[in-house]
């Protein structure tokens, strides 16, 4: 998306002057390699989750979040070998801009541009080892289907982890957060910062 593109959309009222002058700020701080780091590093990521889900045991809790309802971060730490799966997921996304040396919000509008375009198959793996951690409470749930909270806890999870890969790649944990949720479904407004920041840090201390 260049710069004449964006000021065609501002011109022609599909974007605002706000909006046009953050999505140029965003294209300026949009690095290659950092991209393309951002795209095998969340796909190696994905099949690190695929071949995990088999590992993960019912959750002794599983009881007290049908109760609940809301999965919490506690509830995640408790369920055996799901946040070490998870924090080996992201070491697999941050090794990359290690090694490349990126850092910060280049890393951040990666992970935001990517995240948005796995999203889909990340919930839907994200939503088979939720089941499997919790499979009373996620019982004849669709992790697609909106109104649901298998759904909610799937989107919760998959912001931390792109939070998470962020603040490994030098990123504070709220800054990630307000960037990331950006390009996901929803929006900022789709989740409560302080659980997605707190399981980011989690997640980075597995």
């Amino acid at each position: 998306m260049n710069k004449e593109f964006l000021r065609m959309q501002q011109l022609a009222g599909l974007i605002t002057e706000g909006e046009y002058k953050h999505n140029i700020e965003e294209e300026e701080t949009q690095d290659p390699e950092a991209l393309k780091d951002a795209e095998a590093g969340l796909k190696a990521a994905l099949n690190t989750l695929k071949a995990g889900v088999n590992t993960i045991k019912p959750s002794p809790q599983d009881k007290e979040l049908k109760e609940s309802v809301a999965l919490t971060v506690g509830l995640i730490a408790g369920a055996p070998g799901l946040l070490s799966l998870l924090g080996r997921a992201v070491n697999g996304v941050s090794s990359l801009f290690q090694k490349d040396g990126k850092e910060g919000t280049v890393v951040g509008n990666a992970l935001k541009k990517w995240g948005h375009a796995l999203e889909e198959s990340y919930l839907g793996i994200i939503g088979a080892i939720l089941v499997k951690a919790f499979p009373t409470a996620y019982e004849g749930q669709d992790v697609h289907d909106k109104t649901t909270p298998l759904y909610d806890a799937a989107h919760t999870i998959y912001a931390g982890i792109l939070a998470a890969a962020a603040v490994t790649s030098g990123m504070g944990a709220l800054e990630a957060h307000n960037i990331i949720a950006t390009g996901l479904e929803g929006g900022l407004a789709a989740f409560k910062s302080a659980e997605v920041v707190d399981l980011a840090k989690k997640i980075t201390s597995a």
